[in-house]
């Protein structure tokens, strides 16, 4: 039922935030490929978006569920109508520059902010980053860098 992963990376220093050309903060994560577990999907999704080196497995600690708006899958062998997103945490290190492969989102810059900035930023986007940064902060894993 998982299709994607969304990721709060965490560096020495605070969270790391992508950008697309346009502007558009994003946290990284994305839709697993076929076979591919969520914890290597995380993997995957944070060095082509932010070229970070994830260290160990994330720790998963939301998720939430919709029915897709198309009528056909986003891809072939994605869940469908029903979909799931898990919501993880990651440490690791900047280690190079996104790969931005052919066909993904093309992130211009990659920065690292306090939790509670990158709240404010994300907070206008509409798509729930600032949401679950919020909750994930309520749980008290600020202090976990």
């Amino acid at each position: 039922m998982v299709q994607s992963v969304r990721a709060i990376p965490l560096v020495e220093g605070g969270v790391v935030v992508c950008r697309l050309s346009d502007g558009t903060p994003f946290l990284p994560g994305g839709t697993r490929e076929k076979g591919e577990s969520v914890n290597a999907c995380m993997r995957r999704e944070l060095a082509e978006e932010a070229g970070f080196l994830m260290e160990g497995h994330p720790r998963w600690f939301a998720a939430h569920s919709g029915l897709s708006y198309n009528s056909v899958p986003y891809k072939p062998y994605a869940p469908f109508p029903l979909k799931a997103w898990l919501w993880g945490v990651a440490q690791g290190q900047l280690v190079g520059p996104p790969t931005n492969p052919v066909g993904a989102e093309q992130v211009a810059s990659v920065s690292v902010l306090s939790p509670e900035a990158a709240v404010d930023l994300l907070e206008k986007e509409g798509r729930g980053y600032a949401t679950a940064l919020r909750y994930w902060m309520s749980l008290g894993a600020p202090h976990e860098f």
